[in-house]
C-alpha cells in the first residue's frame, strides 16, 4: 500500500528561481565577472524543469503526457533552429556543417539549443519515476540509484579516468558533455519532487551530498559540487514565502530569455564592440531578450515558441 504523501504545495519562490536561473545562464555566456555561477544557474534550471514536470504530470490524468510535452517542445526547437540557422549564415563566413556530425542534429545551429531536445527526450522518464516512487521505501532506493548513475556521469563529464573504468570524453561529440552534466540534475529534480510529495527529502539530499563529495574528491572543480549546491539552494528557495503573482509573471519570460539571449548578445557586441564591459553586455542582453519575449508573447502563433 502506498504511503499517503504530504501535498507539496506551490511556491512563488520557485517561479522566481526560474527567472533568476535564466538570467544566470546569460551572465555566464556573456563571460561577465563570476561567470561560473552559470554552472549553478543551469543546474537550478534543470532541477526546476524536472521538478515542475513531475508536478504537472501528477496533476494531470497522465494520458499521453510525454507525447503532449514533446510536441510542445518540438515546435519551438524547430522554429529556433531555423532562426539561428539564418543568424549563423549572417554572422559567419564559413558554411555550417550541420550534417557533418550526426550528433549535431540534437543541438541545432547554436549550442544553447541542446537543452530543448534534451528535455524533449528525457521527459519520458517523468511518468516512470512518479509511478515508481509511491512510498518512502522506494524513495530510498531511487536516491541510492541516483548516486550509482550520477557519479560515473560526473566523472565522465570531468574527463577523468582514475580507475580505467571510464572512456576518455575528450573526443565525445556535443551534446554528450552537456548531457553528462545535466541528466543527473534532471533526475535529482524529479526524485526530489517525489520526496516532497511523500514528505521526506533527506534521502535525496544525502544522495546529492555523496555525489558531490565523490566528484570533488576525484575532480576538485566547481562543476563537481553542483548537485549539493543546488540541493541546498532549492531548499532555501522552497522556504521563502512570497505574496503576490509577480514571480509567476517573471517566470513566464524565463524560457524566452534563454532562447533569445545568443541573438541579443550578438546585438550587444555589434552595438558596443568586442571590448564592451561584460557585465553591461549581460544586463543589456537580459533586458533585450526580456523585451523581445514580451513582444513575441503578444503575437499569435509566435507566442507558442517562447
Amino acid at each position: 500500500m502506498a504511503t499517503t504523501g504530504v501535498k507539496a504545495g506551490y511556491r512563488r519562490s520557485v517561479d522566481l528561481a526560474r527567472f533568476i536561473a535564466a538570467c544566470g545562464i546569460v551572465w555566464d555566456h556573456a563571460r561577465a565577472p563570476y561567470a561560473d555561477i552559470g554552472y549553478t544557474a543551469l543546474a537550478l534550471f534543470l532541477v526546476l524543469t524536472s521538478y515542475l514536470a513531475m508536478g504537472s504530470f501528477e496533476r494531470s490524468d497522465g494520458k499521453d503526457f510525454w507525447i503532449a510535452r514533446a510536441k510542445r517542445i518540438a515546435l519551438p526547437w524547430l522554429v529556433w533552429c531555423l532562426f539561428y540557422r539564418v543568424v549563423y549564415e549572417v554572422v559567419n563566413k564559413e558554411p555550417h556543417g550541420l550534417l557533418d556530425e550526426p550528433w549535431s542534429l540534437l543541438i541545432g545551429p547554436f549550442i544553447h539549443l541542446w537543452f530543448l531536445p534534451f528535455v524533449m527526450i528525457f521527459l519520458v522518464l517523468i511518468p516512470w519515476i512518479s509511478r515508481y516512487i509511491d512510498r518512502v521505501e522506494r524513495l530510498y532506493i531511487a536516491s541510492a540509484l541516483l548516486a550509482v548513475v550520477s557519479i560515473p556521469m560526473g566523472l565522465l563529464h570531468a574527463q577523468l579516468d582514475p580507475t580505467g573504468w571510464f572512456f576518455d570524453t575528450a573526443g565525445f561529440p556535443l551534446p554528450i558533455p552537456q548531457w553528462l552534466f545535466s541528466l543527473k540534475l534532471f533526475l535529482f529534480g524529479a526524485i526530489l519532487a517525489a520526496g516532497k510529495r511523500l514528505g521526506v527529502v533527506w534521502p535525496v539530499i544525502a544522495s546529492a551530498a555523496l555525489i558531490s563529495s565523490v566528484l570533488w574528491y576525484c575532480a576538485p572543480q566547481f562543476a563537481s559540487v553542483q548537485m549539493i549546491l543546488v540541493a541546498v539552494l532549492f531548499e532555501l528557495i522552497w522556504r521563502i514565502e512570497i505574496k503576490g503573482s509577480w514571480p509567476t509573471w517573471l517566470a513566464g519570460f524565463a524560457f524566452g530569455i534563454y532562447l533569445l539571449h545568443p541573438a541579443c548578445m550578438l546585438v550587444a557586441f555589434k552595438l558596443f564592440g568586442p571590448d564592451v564591459n561584460r557585465s553591461f553586455a549581460a544586463i543589456f542582453t537580459i533586458l533585450l531578450a526580456w523585451a523581445l519575449t514580451a513582444i513575441l508573447q503578444r503575437i499569435p502563433l509566435l507566442n507558442r515558441v517562447v
